[in-house]
């Protein structure tokens, strides 16, 4: 899981998208080469009388679709927050939910919370009783280098006391 920021003058986005390293169509090709080379490896096993292998590759292949399926139904997911002036936008998508919270940047506020029996802390954006994890497939590292960006970019928004 890689991070990417993006800037303009007026915005700052963070992008965290899940790594696949195989499209559409190359998991596809994968099932289909695999499904020939067992089948193909089941068929000689039971002409020569060992037909207890057919149901194995049977179910072999199920479970190779099945986990395939699994990586199509999550290959989109992505965290995104969008800075800016007046609205901190956190967007994350986790298969078909899409959920949208909008915060706030004066008010939000950064944390780094590690629940108990948990071995990798959470960062959490907190504003009005409200709160989001984001980060949630990054490693510890990358969610210290996230919440040191945006901690100084939510700085940055607030205006210098003057006394």
């Amino acid at each position: 899981m890689s991070v990417v920021a993006a800037r303009t003058a007026t915005t700052q986005t963070w992008e965290a998208r899940r790594d696949c390293s195989l499209s559409v169509g190359e998991r596809k090709w994968v099932f289909l080469a695999t499904a020939a080379w067992s089948g193909a490896i089941a068929i000689t096993f039971s002409c020569f009388g060992a037909w207890p292998v057919l149901p194995f590759t049977g179910l072999e292949l199920a479970l190779l679709w099945w986990a395939l399926r699994q990586i199509d139904a999550t290959a989109e997911d992505f965290e995104k927050i969008t800075l800016e002036a007046e609205c901190l936008t956190i967007e994350t998508r986790r298969g078909t939910l899409l959920q949208r919270h909008t915060f706030h940047p004066y008010w939000a506020q950064l944390q780094f919370d590690r629940p108990p029996g948990q071995h990798h802390p959470r960062l959490l954006i907190r504003s009005h009783g409200q709160e989001v994890e984001v980060g949630r497939w990054l490693s510890e590292e990358q969610k210290r280098a996230l919440g040191n960006e945006l901690k100084k970019n939510l700085g940055a928004l607030r205006p210098e006391r003057t006394l």
